[in-house]
C-alpha cells in the first residue's frame, strides 16, 4: 500500500469554502461533497495521489479542455484543460503554452497520455491540498497546477514545478523489477540503481511513497525533482531532499535513460563450464550486476543433490548459500541492493567433476 496522503478535514473545508468569493465555488451550496478537501500540510512540493477527491471532480467538470500539440517535430499531444475560473482570473493560463513547455521535456510515448489541469491558486486548495504548489493524480495521468506564473520559497518557477510533475508521469510508466513498489514512489529503475536507493531504503533513510512528515525522504520526490533540474541545470534551486539524492551527471544520464529507454525487464544469460571434483577446488564465475532488483539462478545439468551453489559479494563475503532439497524449486533467488557484481561458485559433493549450466536472469 502506498503511504501518499488522502482524506479531508471537513470543518477546515467549511470555513475556506464559505469564506471565498462566489465565482471560486466548486460544489452547490449546501452539499458535503463540494467541501471535501485534501489533507493540508506544511508547504512541499506537491502531492501524488491516485484518484480526486469530489470537489476536485467538480473542479474538473467545469474546466474546457482540448488537445494541443507539443511541438517537438512529432505528433505528440497533450490535453490541456482551464477551469472557469482560473480563465476568468488567471494571470498565465496559456494552454499552447503549457504544451509547447511539455514538448521541451525528455519524454516517450507517455506523453500522449498526460492531462494539465490549470486551477486558480484556491482551487488548487482542493485539487491539491493547501500548502501543495501541484499534483499529479496517478489514475487519470493528470498534473494540477496553478494558472499563475509565480516563483516558489526555494527559487523554483512554475515551468520547474511542471518538469517536476512531468517526472512524476515518466515514473508513473515505468517498470521496476520485483521486489520494489512502483516507481512513481521508488524512481526508475537505473536512477534508482545509481542513486542507492535500495541501500539507503534498507538503512532507514529514505521512505518510498510518504509524503508526510517523510516527504523530503521520498525517493519518489526526490526522483522527480532530479528530473526537473535535468531541465534546469543552471537554476539555483534549493534542493530539499536527501543529500545522497542530489543529481550529479550520473544520475541525470539514469533519468534520460529511463526516460527514453525504459527498463523492459529481466534479462537472460547462460554462464556454463566444469565442476572440479570434490575436494579439488570450486568452479567460480563473475556476474555483472549494474541494475539492483532481483536476479534468479537456475543450475541445469548437475545432479540434483550433487552439488552446493554460494552467492558472494565481490570482496568475497557469502550472501546466499544453497543445496537443492528433494521436492524443492531448483533455484536460488537473490535481491541485489547495490552490489555491482556478484561472486558464483559451484561446489561438487561428488567424487567426479561435472559440466554445468547456470541460467540466470537479472535486472
Amino acid at each position: 500500500m502506498s503511504g501518499r496522503p488522502a482524506g479531508a478535514l471537513a470543518g477546515i473545508a467549511i470555513v475556506i469554502f464559505f469564506a471565498a468569493p462566489a465565482r471560486a465555488a466548486v460544489g452547490a451550496p449546501g452539499t458535503t461533497d463540494a467541501l471535501e478537501v485534501p489533507q493540508p500540510a506544511a508547504p512541499t512540493r506537491d502531492v501524488v495521489s491516485g484518484a480526486p477527491g469530489a470537489a476536485a471532480a467538480q473542479i474538473s467538470a467545469n474546466a474546457s479542455s482540448q488537445r494541443y500539440g507539443i511541438g517537438d517535430g512529432s505528433d505528440a499531444t497533450i490535453a490541456v484543460g482551464v477551469s472557469s475560473a482560473c480563465a476568468q482570473n488567471c494571470t498565465a493560463a496559456d494552454p499552447q503554452r503549457i504544451a509547447s513547455f511539455i514538448g521541451t521535456l525528455i519524454h516517450g510515448n507517455e506523453v500522449n497520455l498526460l492531462t494539465v489541469q490549470l486551477d486558480t491558486p484556491f482551487e488548487l486548495g482542493f485539487d491539491c491540498g493547501f500548502g501543495a504548489e501541484a499534483c499529479y493524480v496517478t489514475g487519470q495521468n493528470k498534473i494540477v497546477i496553478s494558472g499563475n506564473e509565480e516563483f516558489d520559497r526555494d527559487g523554483a518557477s512554475r515551468e520547474f514545478v511542471l518538469a517536476h510533475e512531468y517526472g512524476h508521469h515518466v515514473a508513473q510508466h515505468r517498470r521496476l523489477p520485483a521486489p520494489f513498489p512502483r516507481a512513481v514512489d521508488w524512481g526508475t529503475e537505473r536512477w534508482a540503481s545509481a542513486e542507492g536507493v535500495c541501500q539507503a531504503r534498507r538503512h532507514g533513510k529514505l521512505f518510498p511513497g510518504d509524503e508526510g512528515v517523510h516527504y523530503f525522504e521520498d525517493p519518489g520526490e526526490a526522483f522527480a525533482e532530479a528530473f526537473a533540474h535535468s531541465r534546469f541545470p543552471e537554476v539555483s534551486v534549493r534542493w530539499r531532499y536527501l543529500r545522497q539524492l542530489r543529481p550529479t551527471a550520473a544520475s541525470f544520464r539514469a533519468i534520460e535513460e529511463d526516460t527514453l529507454s525504459p527498463w523492459q525487464g529481466r534479462e537472460s544469460l547462460v554462464l556454463s563450464g566444469r565442476v572440479p571434483a570434490r575436494g579439488e577446488g570450486a568452479a567460480v564465475e563473475s556476474l555483472p550486476t549494474p541494475l539492483d532488483g532481483s536476479v534468479t539462478l537456475r543450475p541445469v545439468g548437475l545432479h540434483r543433490r550433487g552439488y552446493e551453489l554460494a552467492l558472494r559479494s565481490r570482496a568475497g563475503r557469502l550472501l546466499r548459500n544453497f543445496r537443492p532439497r528433494p521436492r524443492a524449486r531448483n533455484r536460488m533467488d537473490f535481491t541485489v541492493c547495490g552490489q555491482s557484481r556478484l561472486r558464483l561458485q559451484i561446489r561438487s559433493l561428488t567424487g567426479h567433476p561435472s559440466p554445468y549450466r547456470l541460467q540466470i536472469q537479472r535486472p
